[in-house]
C-alpha cells in the first residue's frame, strides 16, 4: 500500500473521530467510537470515506500500534482517542502544532546542532544532558576570565543541585555537577 495513503488515511480518521468528540462536546476521557459492522461511526466512517472493512481495520491497528488510537476490543466496538492521536488530528487540520491545546505539551529547553548520531524522545535524559554539557563546553570556550567562568559554572551547578530542578531533569543533574 502507498505510504502517502496510509498518513492521509490515518489522519482523516483521526480528524473524522476528533471532529465528532468535539461535536457532541466530549474528551478523550469520556467519548468512544464504535466501528463494528452496523454501528453508527463505522456507517459514517464508510459513507465519509468508502472505506472497506479491511482498509478501515487496518488503519485502526496501525493508529493503535502508533498510540493513536486505543482499541479496547478485538471487534472494534469501543475505540478511544489518545492525546497522541488528537494532537495529530488538531496539528494536520490546522496545518500547525497545536498541543498547547492538551494536557500534554513538550518543551524546548535549548538546541543542538548533530552532526552524528542523535537520540530523540520524550523525557528524554540524554538530550537534556546533551543540552547541559553544550553549555558547559560554551562557558570553557567563552571569552571570559576564568573567575567569571567558574562564577558561571557555580550558578549552573547550583541550579541542577536544586531540589525542583532534580525532580524535573531527574538523574541528569547529579551526572553533571561531576563535571561542573
Amino acid at each position: 500500500m502507498d505510504p502517502d495513503k496510509i498518513q492521509n488515511d490515518i489522519d482523516a480518521l483521526l480528524i473524522f473521530m476528533n471532529d465528532d468528540m468535539e461535536r457532541i462536546g466530549g474528551t478523550i476521557k469520556d467519548t468512544y467510537w464504535g466501528f463494528a459492522q452496523g454501528q453508527g461511526d463505522r456507517n459514517a466512517v464508510e459513507k465519509l470515506h468508502g472505506w472497506s472493512e479491511e482498509n478501515l481495520f487496518g488503519i485502526i491497528n496501525r493508529c493503535h500500534s502508533r498510540g493513536l488510537l486505543k482499541n479496547m476490543s478485538t471487534r472494534y466496538d469501543r475505540v478511544v482517542l489518545t492525546e497522541e492521536g488528537q494532537s495529530r488530528a488538531l496539528s494536520v487540520k490546522h496545518g500547525k502544532n497545536r498541543s498547547y491545546e492538551l494536557a500534554r505539551s513538550s518543551y524546548t529547553i535549548g538546541s543542538i546542532h548533530v552532526a552524528g548520531s542523535a537520540q530523540v524522545g520524550d523525557g528524554n535524559t540524554q538530550n537534556i544532558y546533551n543540552v547541559f554539557q553544550e553549555i558547559i563546553d560554551k562557558i570553557d570556550r567563552a571569552e571570559a576570565t576564568s573567575e567569571e567562568k567558574a562564577e558561571a559554572k557555580s550558578l549552573l551547578t547550583k541550579f541542577l543541585e536544586h531540589p525542583l530542578t532534580s525532580s524535573v531533569v531527574g538523574g541528569v543533574a547529579g551526572s553533571l555537577t561531576g563535571l561542573l
